[in-house]
Formats: C-alpha cells, structure tokens, sequence
C-alpha cells in the first residue's frame, strides 16, 4: 500500500502566475523609488535585479518595462535602464503641483483622522525622528515616505494617490542627494512636527502649511545641490 501521504491529493492551491510574479516585483522597485532607496542616475540591469529578488528574468522584465512607461526608469547606457536625471525646471515645477495637491489632501486628512490614525503617524514620527539622531538616512528616507502615505490616505481617492505617487517616483530619488545632510534631516523634521501637531489639533490649515514647508524646505537644498552640481561640470569642462 502506497503512504498515505502519497494517495491523499494536494489542498487547493493559488496559482502563481508569471503576471503576479511581475506584478510583485514593480511594487516593490516603484515604493524602493518613492522612498529614496535608489539614487538619481542609478543604473539598473536586468539581470541584476533579477538576481536581487531571486526570480528568472521575464518578470522582472515585465515590471522594468512598466516603470519605464511610466517614467520612473529611463533608458541608460549599455541598453539598461536608470533612475532618470533631474532638472532645475522640473523641480520647481514638482514643487509647486506637489504643494497644492498634497496641502489640499493634508488638510482633508486633518480633519478626517482619528486619535487612534494619527498615533499611527506619531508613532512613524518618534521612528523617523530616532534615525535623523543616529544619522541614518536611508531608514529616515523609508520612514518620510510611510509617514506622508500614512496621511495621505486619509485625505484621497485611489486616483488621487495615484498621482501623487507618479510625482513621488520623480522627487524619490532625489532626496537621496540631500538626506544624509543631518542638518537637512532635522530641518525636515521641523516640518514633520508642524504636521503631527496639526493632526493631533485635527487643524487642517496647518496641515496644509506644514506640508508646504516640507517640500520647499526639500526643494531648496535640492535646488542648492543642483546648481552646485552644474557650477562643477561647468568648471570642470572649462579645465
């Protein structure tokens, strides 16, 4: 007689489909990009990524190719992809739709939130504000991105979070040239206190201005570094 554990026939069981496999891998290279965990210029292969998350190559080709479309990744050299550059234009011009947009659903959420949904944000707050202290700015970049989702979706539609994050996929990136400046961690972190304190008052108009101040104050060092950034190749093309 066979084992029983031969004869018995199998639980039903999810298919795994290469989409879903595909699907899995774009989460998770699009929230690694919204939150900085890549820089700006980065390339990526497609081997290498696959390797990273222990897949074959055809899904991971499948998310590269949306995020391409999607503009999250560019064409790079050797036909690999990477993180694409920033300009001064399209900064300010991020900045200020990222202003309006994410003010406005800041200042829903305020009023929308619990005691017990914005202890959620505090309690990423105390994290974030842990690792400004110890200097790690790849685990403060993480928490800046779960804290302004974690409002976020208080205050929006799917739609509209959709569209804040296609911005966030373009800044992402970028406050990784800034972050591991502590002293530009601590003056976002001023911001990130408006904010809490905004919520816990469920005052709305200081949500808005909170927010505000977050992304300008990211905008201006941004700015700083890329013009700094442009005055060396200048000089070093003139040498």
């Amino acid at each position: 007689m066979a084992p029983r554990s031969l004869t018995q026939p199998l639980p039903q069981l999810e298919v795994i489909a290469t989409e879903t496999m595909a699907t899995k891998v774009y989460q998770q290279l699009r929230e690694a990009i919204m939150s900085g965990s890549f820089a700006a210029g980065q390339p990526l292969s497609l081997r290498g990524v696959a390797e990273a998350v222990g897949l074959s190559t055809m899904p991971v080709r499948a998310a590269l190719t949306r995020l391409r479309a999607e503009g999250a990744l560019v064409d790079g050299p050797s036909r690999g992809l990477m993180v694409p550059p920033m300009t001064l234009e399209l900064l300010e011009e991020l900045r200020d739709v990222r202003v309006a947009l994410e003010g406005c659903v800041a200042e829903r959420a305020a009023a929308r939130m619990t005691n017990d949904d914005v202890a959620a944000v505090q309690r990423i707050f105390d994290e974030m504000d842990a690792h400004v202290e110890a200097g790690d700015a790849r685990a403060y970049l993480r928490c800046n991105f779960a804290f302004h989702t974690r409002i976020y979706r208080h205050g929006a539609s799917d739609m509209t979070l959709a569209t804040i994050q296609n911005m966030w996929m373009r800044i992402g990136p970028f406050l990784n040239m800034v972050a591991p400046d502590v002293a530009h961690m601590r003056v976002s972190m001023q911001a990130h206190r408006q904010i809490i304190d905004a919520l816990w008052k469920h005052d709305g108009a200081a949500a808005r201005e909170g927010i505000a101040k977050d992304i300008r104050d990211a905008a201006r060092d941004l700015e700083a570094h890329l013009r700094s950034q442009e005055t060396r190749v200048r000089r070093h093309a003139q040498s």
